[in-house]
């Protein structure tokens, strides 16, 4: 399969991913195999699927791969293996790392992860920079790692200021995929700042459609996502009017989506939290933007 450095030199257009997240039980997972037959992807559909990786040794890590690997196989679509340090050790990362070379995923999502407890933090990889250094030694994947629109530029937030984003372009990193945002502006600033450090590695802007007014409560507690206006205006309007505001949240998301791909976005990643209806939607709406946008229709 591809590694997605390769993609982002052929490709002439922006490169188009979506994530999943393994579940947690075998039922669950029948229902994300059927989503994805369900999807009818084909080639160029999508550039690559990034899975997300369970955290404290549980059985979503096997899963993260497993699922990873079946996503190659079936559908010939390149994957993003995310791996998180928590609890790393020398030892359990050869090992992991083994097994995904094996499995045939050469694109590794390196984080640190969130943290549960105290005792979750690797002493050997703190931080996502020190994962990303020992994977580049291992010397077969492509890294991507995680950038905040929103933070990246400021000097006095710890772990996620632009000296952080230096040491992991330092590091290896290949491509980054940022963090989700709902105001375009906070991420061409990002750019900028990039852009004036000499800073060309690949971003993705990472895109979630707000479908509920709890998932948006979450998020932004959660990321320190600054929310629009318009935005709170239409979580409010909505209400409890669950399929009205999952329309106009992803119609939100297609605004921000076409603005970022008129100023030229390296890429767009959906964070679309196994949901079907938003992956049928919104997939073949970015496309066809794209090809209209090519041919200037």
């Amino acid at each position: 399969m591809n590694r997605i450095t390769e993609i982002y030199k052929t490709k002439q257009a922006p490169l188009i991913s979506f994530e999943i997240s393994p579940p947690k039980t075998s039922l669950e997972l029948d229902a994300l195999y059927k989503m994805l037959q369900k999807l009818n992807l084909k080639a160029g559909d999508v550039d690559y699927i990034s899975v997300t990786y369970g955290a404290g040794g549980t059985g979503n890590q096997e899963n993260t791969r497993l699922i990873a690997e079946y996503i190659q196989n079936k559908y010939q679509i390149t994957t993003l293996h995310n791996l998180t340090s928590i609890k790393q050790t020398p030892h359990s990362l050869k090992a992991c790392l083994e097994s995904i070379r094996v499995a045939g995923i050469e694109n590794i999502f390196a984080l640190r992860g969130d943290l549960q407890e105290s005792d979750c933090i690797s002493k050997y990889y703190p931080f996502a920079k020190d994962l990303i250094r020992e994977i580049k030694q291992y010397g077969y994947f492509d890294v991507g790692a995680a950038i905040h629109p929103e933070i990246a530029t400021k000097k006095d937030v710890p772990g996620n200021n632009l000296d952080v984003v230096k040491e992991k372009v330092a590091r290896g990193t290949n491509f980054f995929i940022s963090q989700l945002f709902f105001d375009n502006s906070v991420f061409y600033d990002m750019q900028n700042v990039l852009k004036e450090n000499d800073i060309e590695t690949p971003v993705s802007a990472g895109i979630v459609p707000i479908v509920s007014r709890e998932q948006m409560a979450h998020l932004t507690s959660i990321s320190g996502a600054s929310v629009p206006e318009r935005l709170a205006n239409l979580v409010h309007k909505y209400g409890d009017d669950a399929a009205g505001l999952r329309e106009a949240g992803m119609e939100y998301a297609l605004d921000q989506i076409y603005d970022l791909l008129a100023h030229g976005v390296d890429g767009i990643h959906l964070y679309a939290m196994n949901q079907l209806t938003i992956l049928q939607t919104m997939i073949p709406k970015i496309n066809k933007h794209i090809e209209l946008k090519k041919f200037n229709v």
